[in-house]
């Protein structure tokens, strides 16, 4: 059996880049493209920079950045996640942005996490702890922003999924659902088990396969049972977990980001 869904064309590119704002600038960010984002997430982060840019945010994608740590982490190797860390601290610290914005909760609750990382570093502890209090998940950012209210219906019935790491790890539970019931047309139905891990969790799909595939049964079922037309989340893992889940039980049902469905109402109505 499968254990990954179709990985679009798609790739994310901006590495490097610093992507001005459509209007006035607002602020300044610097954007996590991450290692596993710009291969399997490349349609989702596009969208990313364009929500950003629609409300007058400036996109620093720094080039020197490297993996966030959390699948090292996951693995146990916290000597190689610490190298990470620090070449992180130094590639973000140096863009004079107002904030880190990720757009993978994984990632997010890692990065949240520097400052206990390398509290034993002298080098790198405040600097650790002065990154660690910039980053932001994307859907807290946007709702913090302000974002500009969607115009463009899409008339979509929507569930969603709580990425573990975005629920648990960072307690981010409001936002992405103020996004979605922001968009004209959504119906936005809660998930039975919203809170339940999908069965991603990381590494666990490639280590604990066979009980990785129990738990998205369960989670299939509740999707399936609210008779949505799009199933979101906020999470790569969750991502593809739930896109192999539908594909694998042919059920009609998209899966996609919540910035998604943000920048699709707003392409609606540019």
């Amino acid at each position: 059996e499968r254990s990954l869904p179709d990985v679009p064309a798609t790739k994310f590119k901006a590495r490097g880049q610093v992507v001005k704002p459509r209007d006035e600038r607002r602020a300044r960010v610097a954007l996590l493209s991450g290692c596993v984002m710009p291969l399997v997430n490349g349609p989702e982060m596009n969208a990313v920079v364009r929500i950003l840019t629609r409300n007058g945010v400036e996109v620093v994608v720094p080039k020197d950045q490297a993996c966030c740590g959390a699948i090292n982490s996951h693995a146990g190797d916290l000597a190689t996640t610490r190298d990470l860390a620090r070449r992180n601290v130094d590639a973000f610290l140096s863009t004079g942005a107002d904030a880190i914005v990720v757009a993978s909760a994984g990632c997010g609750a890692r990065m949240k996490e520097y400052d206990h990382l390398l509290v034993d570093d002298p080098e790198y502890r405040d600097k650790a702890a002065q990154l660690s209090a910039m980053v932001k998940d994307i859907h807290e950012y946007l709702v913090e922003l302000p974002f500009e209210p969607p115009e463009g219906e899409l008339n979509y019935r929507v569930t969603y999924q709580d990425p573990c790491h975005l629920a648990n790890a960072q307690r981010i539970t409001a936002p992405p659902r103020q996004i979605l019931r922001s968009i004209p047309g959504v119906e936005l139905v809660e998930l039975s088990n919203a809170a339940v891990c999908c069965g991603a969790g990381g590494t666990y799909t490639i280590t604990e396969r066979e009980f990785s595939l129990r738990v998205l049964d369960s989670k299939m079922k509740a999707v399936k049972s609210t008779d949505a037309d799009v199933v979101a989340t906020a999470n790569p893992g969750c991502l593809l977990q739930l896109k192999l889940g539908a594909q694998r039980d042919g059920l009609p049902v998209q899966v996609k980001y919540v910035t998604d469905l943000l920048d699709e109402s707003y392409r609606k109505r540019p």
